[in-house]
């Protein structure tokens, strides 16, 4: 049994297990990297403060048996494109050490030298063949350029090839408009909108049908796409078969899938292709374990639908 304290409320609760395929580290050459550029607040959001021991804590608080580690937004936007390869490069070996020192708790979804062709195909083939990941972990957008971005394609060819496991994770949308919501978080609202914009935009160029073995995982139940489906399924989207499209993703259940996004995807999708994520370590250790809880209460789902979304599905994603 766990207590936490959610809004002034005492809970307790029996925490169901589950295996985390959204959540976030922070290697020491990343912290470099934001200090080196004088990073503080990517994304109007604070830099979180994370170790390797803290996180290992909260997943057994959380009751996460298995988690997939990615690098998140601002991802290596502000690093010079002169240092980009071998910054990206840095970190994927350092998360690997990680993933080796803890294979039993952690998996890492390497990052790629994005919107660099050549360098991303270099690093795909290193992390490959020398590094201990379990697949990669792309931005929505890299400098402006979107996922299905036929100059991306080769890198989608390769990824393809080896039936890689691809999480896409938003970022700041290619342009933000001067003098709106200026100094609001830019997860709260465009994180949700860039993927909207991304898994579009993939649809919209065929990527799902072109590169049908990669395992794409869409984060946050899919933003804004999965609750304007109806609308994009009608007028001038109705040849984009935008259903058909969303049943050859997995979406994970990271951020605020209840009330809207759950009963969609179920309908649309299915159990079969939702995993858990909790995204540390932006949410406090009481509100991670409240994200939990309100999925494990809640009446859409049901024990075989549970143990599907919280363990086989993601163990078949990563091979575990």
């Amino acid at each position: 049994m766990t207590s936490v304290t959610e809004a002034g409320v005492k809970i307790i609760m029996k925490l169901l297990e589950k295996i985390d395929m959204h959540s976030h580290y922070f290697p020491d050459k990343y912290y470099s990297l934001l200090r080196k550029y004088d990073i503080t607040h990517p994304d109007n959001v604070f830099v979180p403060e994370w170790t390797l021991e803290d996180h290992l804590s909260k997943m057994e608080k959380a009751g996460i048996l298995y988690t997939a580690l990615s690098i998140t937004s601002p991802f290596f936007s502000f690093v010079d494109p002169s240092e980009l390869a071998s910054a990206v490069r840095g970190c994927n070996e350092e998360g690997s050490r990680i993933a080796e020192d803890h294979p039993d708790k952690i998996g890492i979804l390497a990052s790629l030298p994005l919107p660099d062709v050549q360098a991303s195909l270099e690093e795909i083939d290193h992390c490959v063949g020398h590094l201990n990941i379990k697949g990669f972990a792309l931005p929505t957008n890299a400098s402006g350029i979107y996922m299905g971005n036929p100059a991306l394609d080769p890198v989608m060819k390769k990824l393809d090839d080896i039936g890689a496991l691809v999480t896409l994770h938003p970022t700041s949308p290619a342009q933000v408009i001067e003098g709106v919501n200026e100094t609001l978080p830019i997860p709260l609202f465009e994180f949700y909108v860039d993927t909207a914009r991304a898994i579009l935009n993939m649809v919209y160029r065929k990527v799902f049908d072109r590169f049908p073995n990669i395992r794409f995982v869409m984060p946050h139940g899919g933003g804004c796409f999965t609750t304007m489906v109806e609308r994009l399924s009608s007028g001038a989207g109705a040849a984009l078969d935008i259903k058909g499209n969303m049943r050859k993703m997995y979406f994970d259940l990271a951020g605020s899938p209840l009330p809207l996004h759950l009963p969609t995807l179920l309908e649309i999708v299915g159990a079969e292709r939702l995993v858990y994520g909790i995204d540390f370590p932006y949410p406090s250790l009481e509100a991670g374990i409240a994200h939990g809880n309100r999925l494990d209460t809640c009446d859409l789902l049901t024990d075989d639908q549970r143990k599907a979304i919280y363990i086989e599905n993601a163990k078949k994603l990563l091979s575990i």
